[in-house]
Formats: C-alpha cells, structure tokens, sequence
C-alpha cells in the first residue's frame, strides 16, 4: 500500500493500518571491514534535519554520506532503498545509557552487545554511555574498561562520559589527560547516592572549574543526596519497605533543589552545564527559569519521564512497582509527561535521551523486603524515537524538524560531534534511518530485542516506525530484519570547547570580567564625594536681568536663588528663581526687563571642556556635539528665548514632503 505523505502540504495522510510486526532475532554477524554494502541509494523519501525539509536522494559510499539532491550520478552496482511516502532522517544519537553498568552486586543486563542491538532496532545508531568509577579508583583506569567492554560487543558507534566520584589532584590531572588524548569532553558528577558516589559542593565547585579550563561539560544526575538519605531512615523505621518507599524518600523538590543549587554553581564558575535525567515539573521548571537569566544550561528528559509516570509505585503488585524504580523516580503528577514534552517541543528543554538502565525480575527482587536494595533503572534505548515521535509528534507538540533536533541533531551538536553525526549532509556519517511516520507498532517485553523482561511502555502503540537503519554504511536494519554485526562500532571521540556552547560561554566571559572603580586614595577625615552626584548633577544656572535702565546684575546658584535687583528709584523690579530645571522671572513692579542664561559646567569636570553651557556632556572623541546630550526642558528660560516669535508660519509643503508624482 503505497500512502501519500502530507508533509509540506502536498497530498492528504491516509493512515495505514499494520499489524505490529515482531523485529526479526537473528545471531550476530561476524564484522568485516570493506563489507560488500558500500554503495547505498536511498531513492524517492523526504529528507528531514533540524532545521529543514526537502525532497531528495542520498547516496551513501564507503560509511559517508556523498551525494544529496535530485539526478544523482550513481555507479553500477548500488543497492537502491524505495523511501517513497517515507521520511529519511539522520540516525539518532542517544547520549545517556548505562549498558553493563555494575550496580548493587550485579551489574545492567543489556550489555553493549544487547543495548546497542536494540539501540539500531529503534533507528538509534550512535550512543553515549557512561563510565562510572568508585570512590578512589582512577578515571583513566574506568574509561579503559568501559571502551573496551564496548569494543567487544558494540554494533553502533558509541562515545563515553565519565563519572567523577571523588575529588584530588589525581582527578585534575585524569581529567585534563582524558580530554587532552582519549576523546572524552564530558564528567558525570552525582549529588545523590550519599557515601558511594555523592560529591559535595566543595568538590564539584573544583570540578566545575576543571570542566571549564579544559573545554569540557559537567553533566549532574541532581537530587539532594543527604535528605534522601534521612528521608530513607524515617521509611524504614515507619515500616515502609515497597517500592513506593523509593518515591517517598525523593520527592520532587529534592530534585528541583539540586538542580537550582547546581546550576547556581555552574553560574557563577561560567561553567556550561547539563542536567540528566529531568523528571518532574519543577526542576524543569528551575532550568527554564535559569535559561532565561542566560545561563548555558541543557536539560534532558528521558523517553520514560515523556511517556508515564510515577503512579505505579503504587500498584499492587510489586514486581510491576518495582520495575518502575529509577532516579530521580518518575513523577507522581500523571500529567508531568505532557507537561515535559510541551517544554521539550518548545525548545526549553534540549534532547531526549533514554537513560538505559536495566534490570530482570530477578535482579529487581534482591530489594523485595527493602525498597533500598531494589536497581535503580529502566528500558528505553531502543523505543525512545518511537516514543518521542507518538507523544511529541503525532500530539502536534513538535514537527518532524524539531523531532530530528531532539533525538539526534541537539546531542550531536551538545557533545561536539555535529555534523558528523545528526545531519543528512554531504561528508556527514551514513547513519540514516527511513522512516515511515504512518505506520504503527504496539511495544511488548515479549518482542522488543533488549535482555529486560519488563518494559516500562508495555502496551504503548506507537505512530512511527524505523523501517530501514544504515548505520556507518551497512544497512542493519532491513524491512524488520535486524542483521547486526558484534564489535562493528567505532568509539568516536568527543573533542572539547563545542562551538555551541564555547562560545557563549567566552563571550559571558568578556562581558562579566570584573573591572574596579579607580577612586581616589582614603584620607582621614576628608569630606564624602559621590562621584555618581559629580556625574549626574545638572550644571548651575547662570543668570542675568537687564532692567529698564539698562543695568544688569548676575545670578548664579545650583538650586534655588532669590535675587531681588532695586531699579533706579530702589524699588525692587522683579525676582529670578534659578533651579535644576532653568530659571523664572516673577515681576515685581512694572518696567520691561530681558531675561537671559545659561548652564555652566562645574569647573574641572569633563563637561567643562564643551564650551558650550546649555550642553551637560563632553564632546566625542572626534569633538562633536554628544548625541545622547539633551538641552530640553519644559520650565524655566529657554535657549531660544533671544529669538522673535512670529505669529505665523507659511508652509509651503505638507509634513513629509510634497509629492512628485500624479499618485493622489
């Protein structure tokens, strides 16, 4: 069935109707570099990157994009993709999963095997994951474990973050070394999990400084780990042992708090920031606010918190509650999902990413009579696109261009891998996924290809649907045959100062660098001089009377100034008030005077040197009257005060100017 596509305008949806269809399990393939599939045409579909829409082909050779447009010059040989009514995107980048990850004495089921599989399945090709040392263990010794566990088993590119558990001059001196040689431009720091891998403000305040000298983002999981932790005493000794207690002991505004208290921090050391995992309203509502005070901050649901809630916690039955349990926890407000996804449509909120973290039935019941002891974490890697597109998308909360920016454009961008990856670009990776936005898939544990056996959007049917993923070249995803092939991803390094966050962040620089005030030496009992007074008060009036006689006398004050001139006979003719805003004239007997003035500068001022009385201002430095000078005023004499009134005025043209043409 072939459907019309609507985007741009051109024809009318028709919905398809599919019966969800189950992705093919098949054995992972041996890899092998020069694969016969490097010449790649994917014909007819509609290309979609963050910022446009356009039809076109695009021909992929060797792993790279080459050719974008219309009449392409193909060679022999080339497989050809019919992506007619179809969407082509770019493969998406998930850049917050934690595959493998040790955990409570077991460690995540999907590994980097299973996850980044199922990361392909759902037409994500590029993954960031985490390397997480212990307290006191070398980050250099952590990141050389995780890339080589993912160099095993990895079937789609991956980069690495790394956690930073504690705080010393080992740590500098690893941190400048990771970024400087090993492709790392990213550290973890948690505010949570109190004893194990909590840092205190002290020390993230150093890390933040770090994170800034060398070019790097500081990333938090924010949630204020020492009232958990007395929020967890209080749960156990009351009795409360369910995963409900798990929620209990962090309620949202533990989160909001540490997101408030981070980002202060980061602020003030100019510092960008990135908040993972953002789950509740108020914390979102904390990075908006930030946001629109100019901090460099970035905010990152994940596809759990975009598409259900934290009522579960409450289900009767535990396994279900349990399988629910992450940090933060998933909010209690059921229409905290809708509300995220609003400010992720928006643009407050930056990407989406998936927080892979999973655990089986088993490894959850190691927490049944104590919610403390239940993993922490959920599935996500491989329907985050699907979900994001039926919740943002198809609810008319984002367009296809904003979808491409959260899913994969933004991260690329965030993590300094733009345009290599999240762009349908010529010289851009071939990591390209058709997409067919009418067809629909129902999410089930039963058929999705990670090695959890819950899932947290269990029965969710879903608009959009990943049809074909080429990932580095290689189509991996063929018509729902999924044929991957272990250790075929490359680690890609993450160089530091991203371009879009760098340079703001040089720029605040510039402009917040403090500058002193040069005053005067202190002197023992000297008199107070404000030298905002010295700038801003207006020049003293100068004034002067000419009576009928001729005689004239001077007047001169700052504010107010009485001054009574006698005229021939001594009697007193008039009296001249001179203040801030110019002088008037009260007559006092008969007789015709000429009132006349003008603002003197204070001697020694900058204004002095204008020469010019009625001007407050010095001149420019090319000696030209100063524009932002103003010599109007609505009382008092006037600077035009010698020139003739007239009556009347001819006009010879109307205001504007007179027409030149027969246009009236």
């Amino acid at each position: 069935m072939q459907d019309a596509m609507n985007w741009g305008g051109r024809q009318a949806v028709r919905e398809e109707t599919i019966v969800p269809s189950r992705v093919a399990r098949m054995d992972a393939e041996a890899f092998v570099n020069g694969s016969s599939q490097n010449r790649i045409l994917i014909k007819g579909g509609r290309v979609v990157n963050h910022d446009n829409i356009f039809d076109a082909d695009v021909y992929i050779e060797d792993g790279v994009i080459t050719q974008v447009g219309k009449d392409l010059t193909i060679p022999g040989g080339t497989r050809t993709i019919d992506a007619r009514g179809k969407l082509v995107i770019p493969g998406g980048v998930d850049a917050n999963t934690h595959l493998q990850m040790p955990s409570m004495g077991t460690r995540s089921v999907d590994d980097f095997y299973q996850g980044t599989k199922a990361a392909l399945a759902g037409g994500t090709t590029t993954i960031i994951d985490m390397a997480l040392p212990q307290k006191g263990e070398s980050l250099l010794e952590a990141f050389e474990k995780w890339k080589q566990w993912a160099e095993d088993k990895a079937c789609c590119d991956y980069a690495l973050h790394v956690a930073v558990t504690w705080w010393g001059q080992q740590v500098a001196a690893e941190m400048d070394e990771l970024v400087a040689k090993h492709g790392v431009n990213s550290f973890t720091m948690y505010m949570a999990y109190k004893d194990l891998l909590q840092l205190q403000d002290p020390e993230m305040i150093q890390v933040f400084k770090m994170c800034r000298n060398i070019g790097a983002l500081a990333l938090v999981h924010a949630e204020n780990g020492d009232l958990i932790a007395e929020n967890v005493k209080k749960l156990l000794q009351a009795g409360v042992t369910g995963p409900e207690g798990h929620a209990l002991s962090r309620p949202e505004e533990l989160e909001a708090e540490a997101v408030n208290r981070a980002a202060t921090i980061a602020n003030q050391v100019n510092c960008p920031l990135y908040v993972l995992n953002v789950m509740s309203k108020s914390a979102a509502d904390v990075i908006v606010e930030k946001k629109k005070h100019g901090a460099v901050l970035f905010g990152e649901p994940i596809a759990a918190s975009l598409a259900t809630d934290g009522t579960h916690y409450w289900n009767k039955c535990w396994r279900h509650a349990a399988g629910h349990v992450t940090s933060p926890p998933l909010s209690q407000d059921p229409t905290t999902p809708g509300y995220l996804m609003d400010l992720l449509g928006s643009g407050s909120l930056d990407l989406a990413s998936s927080a892979n973290t999973t655990f089986t039935e088993g490894q959850k019941a190691a927490g049944k009579d104590d919610f403390t002891k239940i993993p922490h974490g959920l599935n996500g890697v491989e329907d985050r696109m699907s979900v994001v597109w039926e919740r943002g998308v198809s609810a008319g909360k984002m367009d296809p261009c904003r979808f491409v920016a959260v899913t994969s454009a933004n991260a690329a961008k965030i993590f300094n891998l733009y345009p290599q990856k999240g762009c349908i670009a010529v010289g851009s990776d071939a990591d390209v996924v058709v997409w067919n936005p009418n067809r629909t898939r129902q999410i089930n544990a039963k058929t999705h290809q990670q090695a959890a056996d819950f899932n947290v959007f269990e029965g969710m049917i879903c608009h959009g649907v990943p049809e074909y993923v080429v990932a580095g070249g290689r189509v991996v995803l063929d018509e729902g045959e999924l044929r991957v092939s272990q250790g075929a991803g490359r680690f890609i390094a993450t160089p530091p100062y991203s371009p879009h966050i760098y340079l703001r962040v040089h720029e605040r620089e510039k402009v917040r660098f403090p500058r002193k005030v040069d005053r005067d030496a202190y002197e023992p009992g000297a008199p107070p001089v404000s030298s905002i007074k010295s700038v801003m008060e207006p020049a003293p009036f100068v004034a002067s009377v000419t009576s009928n006689n001729g005689a004239t006398s001077p007047s001169s004050n700052g504010h107010h100034h009485h001054h009574h001139h006698a005229n021939g006979n001594g009697s007193v003719v008039g009296e001249v008030t001179s203040g801030v805003n110019g002088l008037s004239l009260t007559n006092g007997g008969g007789g015709s005077r000429k009132v006349s003035g003008e603002y003197k500068s204070p001697p020694g001022s900058a204004n002095s040197a204008q020469g010019d009385g009625f001007h407050l201002r010095g001149a420019t430095a090319a000696g030209s009257i100063n524009m932002q000078d103003s010599t109007f005023s609505v009382s008092g004499a006037q600077i035009d005060d010698d020139t003739p009134r007239r009556s009347t005025i001819k006009v010879h043209n109307p205001p504007g100017g007179k027409s030149s043409g027969g246009f009236w």
